[in-house]
């Protein structure tokens, strides 16, 4: 909602004063929006640090006692059917650092919102440069990771067809997929007798399996590198 109404008053989609893009109380809010925002992304960095710097020493092989990080193994050195742990090791550690990064610049971001509090501080050098800086780099190595960690995982789940859940793309596309027919359906079941066994209902139903009992069946390990 918070990111909706700051981008009615950047375009100046307001009807409070004018003109439109620079007056008060537009600017004021504008400002509020702007922190409201922000702080959200720190919240995200702030929860998702722990995650990416535990996946980060152990990618890096600093883990005390050691654990082995080959591709499939988590971060107990045990097999796992976590699609984020089948990344080819060099391409994980490049991604978390690249996240780690997004932290840091998160941070300081975060830091010159501070320093720079207001519409005025923040439109006028310097504070103009630190806050769009550090805000850029921020959105940037986010941006980025994010892009390269779904690359690497959509090409593990074409490598290995039906051995990792589906992709936030793979459900969207499921989504808008027409339904299929039923006519056919509806043949063989009059066939039968209109009668389908309960054995035959349990194999339909996705529900049973418990690792798709969840609203989205999304990775949880990749999830988790976003505060999520």
């Amino acid at each position: 909602m918070d990111g909706a109404f700051f981008f009615f008053l950047l375009v100046g989609w307001q009807v409070m004063c004018r003109p439109r893009t620079d007056c008060d109380p537009r600017n004021a809010w504008y400002n509020i929006s702007v922190q409201v925002l922000n702080g959200l992304f720190t919240y995200m960095a702030i929860v998702s640090m722990p995650w990416r710097c535990t996946n980060f020493i152990h990618l890096m092989g600093w883990g005390c006692p050691f654990r082995d990080r080959k591709d499939g193994l988590n971060l107990y050195g045990q097999p796992t059917k976590d699609i984020w742990f089948h990344v080819p090791l060099r391409n994980r550690q490049y991604i978390v650092v690249i996240l780690l990064l997004n932290c840091l610049t998160q941070f300081a971001n975060q830091g010159t919102r501070i320093v720079y509090s207001t519409f005025d501080k923040q439109n006028t050098s310097p504070g103009n440069i630190w806050t769009n800086v550090f805000f850029a780099s921020s959105m940037i190595c986010a941006a980025v990771a994010g892009i390269w960690q779904g690359l690497e995982e959509d090409k593990q789940r074409k490598a290995n067809p039906n051995k990792f859940p589906p992709g936030p793309l793979d459900l969207v596309k499921n989504y808008l997929r027409p339904p299929k027919s039923t006519d056919q359906t509806a043949g063989d079941d009059d066939d039968k007798g209109g009668e389908l066994e309960d054995n035959s209902v349990e194999e339909l139903d996705p529900t049973r399996e418990v690792k798709n009992r969840f609203v989205t069946p999304l990775s949880r390990p990749s999830l988790r590198l976003w505060g999520m």
